[in-house]
């Protein structure tokens, strides 16, 4: 039996990187096609979050990840939680608590839910 955790753990890594790399063409595999997004500036379709992974907007140049959990639901979805700091280009950062859900849909692990909850300072 596959390790799920494992496979969770390894997609956030890789959904991390692409951000860093605005690698919006990771995106379209990544997230299921009724993706959303719920972040501090609006709720993103799986369109909009790929647009939005190609903009400059979205780069930063570097991450700090913590406190990182999974949960796994069954053996077709589960959940991976973390607090997040992110440096961006200018210099400025900004935490964020982030959840994401993934669901294994037609044999395939796939983001289906996102959300950052932005950490006062």
């Amino acid at each position: 039996m596959e390790d799920i955790q494992s496979i969770l753990l390894s997609l956030k890594e890789q959904a991390l990187q692409a951000t860093q790399n605005a690698d919006a063409e990771f995106y379209q595999n990544y997230l299921d096609d009724n993706a959303i997004a719920v972040v501090p500036f609006g709720i993103f379709d799986k369109k909009a979050i790929i647009q939005q992974m190609s903009s400059t907007n979205s780069q930063f140049k570097s991450s700090r990840i913590d406190d990182t959990k999974v949960i796994v639901l069954s053996a077709e979805s589960g959940i991976v939680s973390y607090k997040a700091t992110y440096e961006k280009e200018n210099k400025s950062s900004f935490q964020v608590f982030v959840t994401t859900v993934y669901a294994k849909i037609h044999g395939n692990w796939k983001g289906v839910f996102y959300q950052q909850t932005p950490i006062g300072k």
